[in-house]
């Protein structure tokens, strides 16, 4: 088994474009069955406003403090990434927002089964349909329109459960080197980050398969 850490966060399309390209490597990837991806945590603006703020144009103005070219070039760089790979993205007026109780519910979803649908319809609503992801009734109902079970939700209100693993993968991404997100982590490797093409995820699990292969041949 290969296994894959992958860090994200919902407010980062560039995470969104990297499911993309993650699924295209894998579809290349001859022992693809062999591959169990564990999705972690990494929280871009931890504390940030639960409700929607400043839309990212402005916060790249007043907090960044980007001038106008700036901005402007990171949006198109962004949309162009998008296009490029069927996401029509709007990074000019998304509201970031603190993703932390949308990573507990990605940590439920996983343990689920239905992780991979319900990341995808939750960069859908925030990156397309602008939903106020910050509010526990959006979130439940956006997972729960991907497959998530609505009573496992709202119980996981009620007790608090999960915090603990969005804490725990905090952690775990500083002892991987992990600054940025996408970043994967293949097997016991150093974790390596950035918008990576098909093509550099496809090396990153063919090396994870060789390290595979060698470890076995020692025990």
């Amino acid at each position: 088994m290969i296994r894959v850490d992958i860090w994200f966060d919902i407010v980062c399309p560039w995470c969104w474009i990297g499911t993309r390209n993650w699924a295209a490597a894998l579809e290349r990837f001859p022992a693809a069955d062999q591959v169990e991806v564990r999705p972690r945590a990494f929280e871009l603006r931890p504390g940030g406003p639960d409700t929607p703020g400043l839309r990212l144009a402005e916060v790249m103005r007043t907090e960044w403090g980007f001038d106008d070219a700036q901005a402007e070039a990171v949006v198109e760089r962004v949309t162009a990434g998008g296009r490029a790979v069927g996401l029509e993205l709007d990074p000019e007026n998304v509201r970031p927002f603190d993703t932390f109780d949308a990573h507990r519910v990605v940590r439920l979803a996983a343990e689920r089964g239905v992780a991979e649908p319900v990341l995808e319809r939750l960069f859908r609503a925030y990156h397309v349909d602008h939903a106020d992801l910050g509010v526990r009734g959006a979130l439940t109902d956006t997972a729960a329109e991907a497959g998530l079970d609505r009573a496992a939700i709202e119980e996981m209100w009620r007790t608090g459960t999960r915090a603990d693993d969005v804490r725990n993968d905090r952690s775990l991404a500083a002892r991987a080197g992990v600054t940025a997100v996408p970043s994967y982590r293949v097997g016991g490797r150093r974790a390596v980050s950035g918008a990576l093409s098909p093509d550099d995820l496809l090396s990153l699990l063919h090396e994870g398969l060789n390290e595979g292969l060698h470890d076995g041949a020692r025990t």
